[in-house]
């Protein structure tokens, strides 16, 4: 185990740096160590460099992009290297009918410089600005597109990765790996850019494709019009958190007394608001770690803000997340559990399922042979 400063001397060559004071994930239930050491690589080939150096080491990574989920997979222990995606930026038109993203882009920037020219990304999140292209990715997104559209997974038409052992490929919508990417939370590398598919914003008249218009970068303030799991700006200092089942048409009643029970006999967790539902239409096959069926869903959730101190939430929230997870399995649904709050390795088996979790576990050491990336998020480290 090596101490920050002794991991900084080791990826000099990579501008590290050594940060004093902890940092926290979006929902602010849990902290990083004191003090670590992080890298923020400006493109992709340093990115692999990175990690190919991280592997030879044996150090262990973190990667974190906007840090938006609630699971605490992105906070660095003292000895882990933290990776930052935020200089991974760019947002280029390069293939027609398609732009690629940087990894540390935030999905809705994307959406803004394309909609410039004409064009929209189909399926983006709801709520705020938040997730970056790369999260999206790894938690396997979905939002108000997605009754049209379905997930993020069917609008991505490749992913461009770095292994565990530092080794930079393109992985292509056809690609056996593919669809295990959406939903791994970074278990199978790391993502570099992805190439999503464009849709005019006035189909009747579609404007020419931006050959050559360069890349750019650009922030966006939230926009009111969006409305669900996430801050408005009346709602920034609350720690606003999220359940959210995966269900067929045929179990959606059920599952809505399911959380309204929850919510009952946890009614002072949460300052609980109207329950969101998405349907999620399904085209091509749904990845295996975010619904066990290729078939038509909807995703359908309990939020609010936290009403008790992230300390005193712990265990209650431990309780509720614990039942939500008995329900999924009882009705053959699933837990959008790569971007919610859990605590131990056991709540993604009971989620997968053993198959589905062992299957993970064998790519896992075909992709990060040395299990440095994301230790212990999801797999006993």
């Amino acid at each position: 185990m090596q101490r920050p400063q002794q991991l900084r001397e080791l990826f000099s060559a990579f501008a590290p740096r050594v940060i004093s004071g902890s940092i926290s994930h979006y929902g602010g239930l849990r902290q990083s160590a004191e003090t670590f050491c992080e890298i923020a690589p400006a493109s992709s080939a340093e990115l692999a460099d990175v990690i190919g150096t991280a592997h030879r080491h044996g150090v262990p990574v973190r990667i974190r992009g906007q840090g938006h989920g609630l699971n605490g997979a992105s906070l660095p222990g003292a000895h882990e290297l933290l990776l930052r995606t935020e200089r991974l930026g760019d947002v280029r038109f390069e293939a027609e009918g398609t732009v690629t993203a940087g990894a540390g882009a935030v999905l809705w920037d994307v959406r803004n410089v394309v909609e410039r020219h004409g064009f929209t990304v189909p399926v983006v999140n709801d709520g705020h600005a938040g997730p970056s292209v790369a999260g999206f990715v790894a938690a396997g997104g979905f939002g108000p597109g997605s009754r049209l559209h379905g997930g993020f997974w069917e609008n991505v038409a490749a992913v461009t990765l770095v292994d565990g052992a530092g080794q930079l490929r393109r992985v292509d919508r056809d690609d056996a790996l593919f669809p295990w990417l959406f939903g791994a939370m970074g278990q199978l590398g790391i993502v570099a850019e992805a190439t999503l598919e464009l849709i005019p914003l006035d189909s009747a008249d579609p404007p020419p494709y931006p050959m050559g218009a360069g890349a750019t970068r650009e922030l966006i303030a939230a926009s009111p019009e969006l409305k669900g799991p996430g801050p408005d700006e009346s709602e920034r200092d609350e720690q606003l958190l999220w359940f959210t089942l995966f269900t067929p048409g045929k179990r959606l009643a059920v599952a809505q007394a399911r959380l309204a029970a929850l919510e009952a006999s946890h009614a002072g967790l949460l300052d609980y608001r109207r329950r969101y539902v998405y349907p999620i239409r399904q085209r091509r096959p749904v990845p295996p770690l975010i619904y066990p069926r290729d078939e038509p869903f909807f995703a359908i959730g309990s939020w609010g803000a936290l009403s008790l101190s992230p300390g005193a939430a712990a265990d209650p929230l431990r309780a509720y997340a614990e039942e939500l997870t008995r329900h999924a399995v009882e009705l053959g649904c699933r837990r959008y559990i790569q971007s919610e709050a859990t605590w131990d390795v056991d709540a993604y088996r009971a989620c997968f399922g053993d198959e589905t979790y062992e299957a993970l576990r064998n790519l896992k050491a075909q992709q990060d042979p040395a299990r440095i990336l994301n230790r212990g998020a999801v797999f006993d480290p």
